[in-house]
């Protein structure tokens, strides 16, 4: 009792102390919350917290933790979505109706990284590679994410470097199609290791084509298969490439006459040199001088070596090696800088989205042959409701990736690759007229 009496005294004198506690705490905790230093936030999510020790237009450095250990990393500037520099909050932690401190509000620098690498009387240029075939490592994606990023962080050259033996043309077209909405945003090159093919599409699209010694440039006959599977020429399809391509190459300075070589395995083309040094083209020898030259004649399909293309004024230039030091040294681009792998890394990441969606198309298309073979097939008439049921599926599936397709930036493979491949509106039609009479024996019983 005497024990408890002392205490009560104490408690009286101080009414106040026990908020204090509670007060104290409460801030104690707020302040918890908040970081003193500096946040950057990645691309790709990934946060950094702790303080900036320099900033270059390069890179970034910061003395951080990574798994509780204190470290010291740079990271490059390319790859920073936002930088805030001041005193870095999580949202606090109150408590109701309990005093609290009133804290500095946290100084945000939104800074903007779009055009953070363009520097006033420089060059940006961004790479972006074009390697293996058309339709099985090169994707339209991949040149879409790549142009966009170029236009949203004020890119003034892009660079497609070419090493490929061409591949399916509807990724070609698609790939044109998406070069040309950005037209006019900068400037758009083609570095040539090796260009056969489907790639002469692209090439013929780009303000300049510059070769690197060794590569190869034509050869560019498409092919259909038959059913058997075998490849045949396609004359119909190769006169309309033929025709569209000439216009293109035409307009931006390079020999429809050569273009048609390169294609069409009838086409000639001869040519002669004038006083001036300026090289004369025909299909016929007819009214040529005699020291015209033969390029291609009318048995062959035209494919030029580096010098040749020089020669005849195919390309524009031709490096001394391959390196894009080389390459802008030869376009007389002086004071410029390399926007970095972002090329490459957003072409990775877009054909492997593309990759998956066709493998998935194509797994639809086999699991709806597989059923369909099934529905007509009478030992398996018990299970026709079942088959009806997963046709629908499957065509459901089809439609639906087709449209993800051209999400992807492929259009072209809807109305090429995959146009026949499912008759969706006849089977539409079809499956729901055979559900329907499956439902009328069954209503009429044995």
């Amino acid at each position: 009792m005497n024990r408890v009496a002392n205490h009560a005294p104490k408690k009286s004198r101080n009414p106040f102390s026990a908020l204090k506690i509670i007060a104290i705490a409460g801030a104690m905790c707020t302040l918890s919350t908040f970081a003193l230093g500096d946040e950057i936030v990645m691309r790709d999510g990934t946060v950094y917290t702790g303080n900036i020790v320099s900033k270059t237009r390069r890179v970034v450095e910061i003395d951080t933790k990574i798994h509780g250990i204190s470290t010291r990393i740079k990271l490059d500037r390319r790859k920073i979505k936002s930088i805030v520099e001041g005193e870095v909050s999580a949202p606090p932690t109150t408590v109701p109706a309990t005093p609290s401190i009133a804290l500095p509000a946290a100084t945000e620098v939104a800074e903007n990284t779009n055009k953070a690498l363009k520097r006033d009387g420089y060059n940006l240029i961004l790479e972006v590679p074009l390697k293996g075939g058309f339709g099985k490592e090169i994707y339209p994606g991949g040149v879409a994410d790549s142009l966009a990023w170029a236009k949203e962080n004020g890119v003034t050259d892009v660079v497609f470097r070419i090493n490929s033996g061409g591949g399916a043309l509807w990724c070609a077209d698609d790939i044109v199609a998406i070069m040309k909405e950005y037209r006019g945003e900068f400037k758009m090159h083609m570095l040539i290791e090796s260009a056969i093919s489907a790639s002469i599409w692209p090439a013929f699209n780009c303000d300049t084509i510059t070769m690197a010694p060794g590569s190869d440039f034509g050869g560019a006959v498409g092919y259909t298969r038959n059913n058997t599977g075998s490849a045949e020429v396609d004359l119909k399809m190769n006169s309309i490439m033929s025709a569209k391509l000439e216009s293109t190459a035409d307009a931006n300075g390079h020999s429809g006459y050569l273009v048609r070589a390169m294609i069409l395995s009838e086409a000639a083309v001869y040519a002669y040199q004038q006083a001036d040094g300026q090289w004369v083209y025909s299909d016929t020898t007819e009214g040529l001088p005699d020291n015209y030259e033969v390029i291609d004649g009318p048995d062959t399909v035209l494919t030029l070596t580096a010098k040749q293309a020089i020669k005849y004024g195919i390309v524009d230039a031709m490096t001394e090696g391959k390196s894009l030091e080389e390459w802008a040294k030869v376009q007389g681009i002086e004071k410029w800088d390399n926007a970095g792998d972002i090329g490459a890394e957003l072409f990775t990441k877009a054909v492997k989205k593309s990759k998956r969606l066709e493998d998935r198309i194509n797994a639809t298309i086999r699991g709806f042959q597989t059923e369909q073979g099934y529905l007509y097939n009478d030992q398996y008439i018990m299970q026709r409701g079942a088959t009806l049921q997963k046709m629908r599926k499957h065509l459901g599936n089809y439609k639906r990736l087709l449209k993800e397709a051209k999400g992807l930036n492929m259009p072209s493979i809807v109305d090429g690759r995959y146009a026949d491949a499912i008759d969706v509106t006849y089977w539409e039609a079809e499956i729901e007229n055979l559900m329907a009479e499956l439902r009328r024996i069954r209503r009429r019983g044995p």
